[in-house]
């Protein structure tokens, strides 16, 4: 058995990693892209900018638990491409400006999500149910930009 140090030191550098790909996304959110968000026509129930501040962090830390608890017995491959995607919404939406290119980032998420839920339950199903939320997120997320493509 690792010493719990190791296994420490494995959630830290996740928990580091997931809300570093989160902060590095948040630059891409200036208050000039903020202006131009809201002047586009939002989707109903949109929710207001603080639920986006709240709830990202919180999935960001529910997937590196969840990467945590199958650290080395599944491929990371799902995980990291699902994570990537993370990072180049608010690249392709608020720093290009291309509502569609960002629907499109949101669909290609959504293809990563399903096989990373599949190789994460092989391995926990905790991991599994940590990631519920990021796929109702990712869900929503795809409601509010795909408003946004049809409107």
């Amino acid at each position: 058995m690792k010493p719990v140090y190791q296994k420490a030191l494995k959630l830290m550098f996740l928990l580091i990693v997931m809300n570093a790909i989160g902060a590095v996304g948040s630059l891409f959110i200036t208050s000039d892209a903020l202006n131009w968000y809201h002047r586009l026509p939002l989707a109903p129930f949109t929710p207001p900018a603080v639920v986006f501040a709240v709830v990202w962090p919180v999935l960001y830390v529910l997937m590196a638990i969840a990467a945590f608890l199958c650290w080395g017995k599944a491929s990371p491959r799902w995980f990291s491409l699902f994570s990537a995607m993370t990072l180049l919404w608010p690249f392709v939406f608020f720093r290009l400006r291309e509502i569609t290119g960002g629907f499109i980032v949101i669909v290609l998420m959504f293809m990563c999500y399903m096989p990373l839920m599949r190789d994460f339950g092989r391995v926990s199903h905790a991991s599994a149910w940590l990631l519920v939320p990021v796929g109702i997120w990712t869900v929503f997320a795809a409601y509010l930009n795909g408003w946004l493509v049809v409107f």
